[in-house]
C-alpha cells in the first residue's frame, strides 16, 4: 500500500477526539429574553378568549342580561346577582339592575357538579338549551365534563348589523323614492374584515363546586361568575399570566398571579371585548382588545396583583 495513503487510512481511524484535542470551543448560554408588555398582554388575550363555534368570532352581550342563581339562601343570591349586574355595567355590558326579567344567565350552586351535568346530558331538550353550541347526544357528553371549579356554556346567535341574519343593513341610496315605512330598502354590505356577521349571547350557564369554594366571599365568587358570564372562554383551568380572578382556584397558580376581586387585567378585558366592532373578523375583536388594555394599563405594573381585597 502506498505509504501516504496508508497514513490517510490511519488518519480517518482515529476517534473525532483525536481531532480535537489542539482546538477550543466557544459556547454561549443564552437565557429567555423577558417577555415585552405588548407580549405578556397579548398573551393573556390568547389565553382567555374563545371564538363561537358557528362564526368563529368573539360573542357578546347585546340584550341586557338577567342573572338566576340556584342553590343559595335568598340573601346570597340577591348578592350574587347584584354584584354580576355591578360588574356588567361598569364594563359597558348591558343590565337591567333592580328590574324583572326573562332570565339568561343561570348560575349554579352545586355540591355535586358533574352528577348535575350527567343527569343533564340524559334528557337532549335540557342539554340542549343548557349546553350552548353543541351538535349532538355525544358531543353534549363531551363538553360536559368538569374541569374546573367553576365553569360556563355558551349559547350563542348569529346576527347581522341590523339584526337580520347575514347582512348590515343600510338604505339604498337609489330607490328612496321607492321605500316608505311598510316597503323599506336595504342592501348587504360586508367586507373580509367586517363581513356584518356577529355572535351574541343568549344564554350562559355557570357550573359553581360548592366543595371548591367553602369559605369564599361571596362577592369573590360572584366577580368569578360575573368574568365567565361576560365574555367566552373553553380553558377554565388555565393559569394566565397576569393578576386575574380567574387564576383564583387554580392550583398551580403563583399567588401573586390569584386576586380576589376582578383585577386591572380582567376589566380592560371585558371594556375590550364591548368596544369591538359587531361583525369584524377575530384578528380585528382581538386587536381592540389588546389596544384597551394597553390604554386601561399604562404606567402601570403587568404583574402586580390588583385589587388585593374582596368585594363586600
Amino acid at each position: 500500500m502506498n505509504p501516504g495513503r496508508a497514513a490517510l487510512f490511519a488518519l480517518l481511524l482515529l476517534p473525532p477526539a483525536a481531532f480535537a484535542q489542539n482546538k477550543t470551543e466557544n459556547v454561549t448560554v443564552t437565557g429567555q429574553a423577558p417577555q415585552t408588555r405588548d407580549e405578556i398582554m397579548r398573551g393573556f388575550i390568547h389565553s382567555y378568549a374563545a371564538p363561537s363555534m358557528l362564526t368563529g368570532k368573539l360573542a357578546r352581550w347585546t340584550t341586557p342580561i338577567c342573572p338566576l342563581v340556584i342553590g343559595l339562601p335568598p340573601e346570597q343570591k340577591s348578592a350574587v346577582i347584584a354584584r354580576i349586574n355591578k360588574d356588567a355595567m361598569s364594563v359597558g355590558a348591558p343590565a337591567l339592575e333592580g328590574k324583572t326579567c326573562k332570565p339568561n344567565i343561570t348560575i349554579a350552586f352545586a355540591p355535586d357538579p358533574q352528577g348535575l351535568m350527567t343527569k343533564i346530558t340524559h334528557h337532549w331538550s335540557v342539554a340542549r338549551s343548557t349546553l350552548g353550541d353543541i351538535d349532538g347526544p355525544m358531543h353534549a357528553r363531551k363538553v360536559s365534563q368538569i374541569s374546573a371549579p367553576i365553569q360556563a356554556w355558551y349559547t350563542t346567535t348569529t346576527k347581522g348589523r341590523g339584526d337580520l341574519p347575514g347582512s348590515w343593513e343600510v338604505p339604498w341610496p337609489d330607490v328612496t323614492g321607492l321605500c316608505g315605512p311598510s316597503t323599506p330598502c336595504f342592501v348587504g354590505q360586508a367586507s373580509r374584515l367586517n363581513d356584518g356577521i356577529q355572535s351574541v349571547f343568549s344564554n350562559v350557564f355557570v357550573v359553581v363546586d360548592m366543595g371548591k369554594i367553602d369559605g369564599r366571599n361571596t362577592g369573590t365568587i360572584a366577580d368569578y361568575v360575573a368574568m365567565l358570564a361576560l365574555s367566552q372562554t373553553d380553558a377554565f383551568a388555565t393559569c394566565r399570566n397576569m393578576p386575574s380572578i380567574t387564576n383564583l382556584l387554580i392550583p398551580d397558580c403563583d399567588a401573586s398571579l390569584k386576586t380576589a376581586a376582578l383585577s386591572d387585567a380582567d376589566l380592560a378585558f371585558l371594556r375590550g371585548v364591548y368596544k369591538t366592532l359587531g361583525g369584524d373578523n377575530l384578528n380585528l375583536e382581538m386587536g381592540d382588545i389588546f389596544r384597551e388594555m394597553d390604554k386601561s394599563l399604562a404606567n402601570k405594573d403587568l404583574k402586580a396583583a390588583t385589587p388585593a381585597t374582596a368585594p363586600k
